[in-house]
């Protein structure tokens, strides 16, 4: 039997740091990283986080964790908000899966839907794509999805956001390869008009999230997105898995290096309002009033 530094029975064989963890070990480590990534800045009282909820796996533990380390601090408030994008069938999933958790957990859940907000779902988005010059549905929902959580988030410190060290990795490794310098400054960096985003898995690889997830029993939405597998991003998730693969640890390795690119680089964009809906951007006009247009929705 494999035995975890603890002497109980190793669970888990975390390759990049060559050990084996126990259950108890495994969960306190996971817990631990969200506390350092988190830091005294954000661990205090008198703070107010809204949480981006999918019903994933990632933003599920994340809200458990968060609920977990502030328990203890006085004059807290967690808050979650859930976007419906209108995807048939998985989104109505999603929906009461968070509704349960939320009020198991005793967390207020805000939900904002594309229909109401837009007057169209993603769903009728799809077939449009080629109006819009957009190749794929994320691209599209990416950029809404940010614009609804950044309004419904104002009057909070921070938004939760449950990217994972393969998000960070995946995101990173994208824009490099597009050459697309200016996404990959913002990525790292708080927006003027945009409230703080933290995201406390930085330090938890997927495959880790998910097994504190089944662990402890937390419920999460299994599937994934139907329109994902079509994605970009999809692609580079798996070219990671295999230099991961090769050489464990290097996902941290690109994130690190990244995080050293961002603290010497000096960029500042002027930052606009939106002349028809007052959204923060770099034009006269934010994309999704300018998508709208073409779509003839507003």
């Amino acid at each position: 039997m494999v035995k975890c530094k603890c002497g109980n029975k190793g669970i888990y064989y975390q390759k990049y740091s060559n050990k084996y963890l126990c259950r108890e070990c495994f969960i306190n480590d996971v817990e631990r990283r969200v506390k350092k990534t988190l830091g005294r800045n954000i661990l205090k009282r008198n703070t107010k986080i809204i949480i981006g909820l999918s019903g994933g796996k990632d933003s599920i533990v994340m809200t458990y964790i968060l609920k977990k380390l502030f328990k203890d601090i006085p004059d807290t408030k967690i808050d979650a908000i859930f976007i419906d994008e209108g995807i048939k069938g998985f989104r109505d999933k999603a929906r009461k899966i968070i509704t349960e958790f939320c009020k198991n957990e005793e967390i207020n859940l805000k939900i904002i839907s594309f229909d109401k907000e837009l007057g169209i779902k993603l769903d009728d988005i799809v077939p449009n794509l080629d109006k819009l010059n957009i190749g794929k549905p994320c691209s599209f929902c990416g950029v809404v999805r940010r614009y609804l959580l950044n309004k419904y988030s104002q009057g909070y410190d921070y938004l939760a956001i449950g990217h994972n060290l393969d998000d960070f990795a995946q995101t990173i490794l994208m824009n490099y390869i597009e050459g697309n310098i200016k996404n990959l400054i913002q990525f790292g960096k708080t927006t003027e008009g945009f409230v703080k985003r933290i995201k406390p898995l930085k330090l938890i690889p997927e495959e880790e999230v998910k097994l504190y997830a089944d662990l402890l029993n937390l419920p999460y939405q299994k599937e994934p997105c139907p329109y994902s597998s079509i994605s970009y991003r999809n692609k580079i998730k798996n070219i990671l898995s295999i230099l991961e693969k090769d050489k464990p640890g290097v996902k941290f390795s690109i994130l690190k290096g990244y995080e050293k690119l961002l603290s010497i680089i000096d960029y500042n964009e002027k930052i606009n309002r939106c002349k028809i809906c007052g959204y923060p951007c770099s034009g006269e006009i934010c994309r999704v009033c300018q998508w709208l247009k073409m779509l003839k929705v507003r």
